[in-house]
């Protein structure tokens, strides 16, 4: 097994104590940001229409079923995101989960600068939550608390509205770059 980061680096202990001293954090973000890209995980836009546009972004930190009842699901956003501060208005935000329907479409809706929705086909609720067409899964959702954590704010969303596209695969997101998961017949 090799290890890259030397975060990532510890010392099995010759004793039979089995304890070992974890290495420290490391203080600059882009190396935490590398360290937390090592957890795998799905891939969704969140997004909303704010005075008649679509506006949105990406995040791999959707965690579902947060509650069960009411159904929540939670997502860390950056505290100086201008996209959030626009999406944090918004009566409803559509979440889609990602699928392998979408992989061209990440980079662009993750960009910072150019049209996000270029070439992506939306779909929108009465209450204004914006859904990506080709996802796994959608999620109407209405803000019920950010708490600043942080850097970033944890955001719980309920869940007002669902749709699945059951035969779609996902899109995992996995040290910098996308892959979707294998079919599972």
């Amino acid at each position: 097994m090799e290890w890259t980061q030397p975060w990532a680096e510890f010392e099995v202990p010759d004793d039979d104590s089995g304890r070992v001293e974890m290495p420290p954090v490391p203080s600059d973000p882009a190396a935490v940001r590398q360290m937390f890209a090592e957890y795998p995980a799905g891939v969704a836009a969140i997004c909303a229409d704010i005075d008649q546009s679509a506006v949105g972004m990406v995040v791999t930190s959707l965690t579902v079923g947060a509650s069960f009842d009411p159904p929540c699901v939670l997502v860390s956003i950056q505290r100086d995101s201008k996209t959030w501060a626009s999406l944090s208005t918004a009566p409803r935000i559509g979440v889609s989960v990602l699928s392998e329907n979408n992989a061209e479409e990440v980079r662009r809706l993750a960009s910072r600068t150019g049209d996000r929705f270029d070439r992506s086909v939306l779909g929108r609720t009465v209450d204004g939550a914006v859904f990506i067409s080709g996802a796994r899964l959608w999620l109407e959702c209405r803000i019920l608390s950010a708490m600043p954590t942080g850097d970033h704010f944890v955001v719980v969303l309920e869940v007002t509205g669902a749709s699945a596209h059951k035969t779609a695969r996902p899109l995992i997101y996995h040290t910098g770059s996308t892959v979707s998961l294998p079919s599972s017949a």
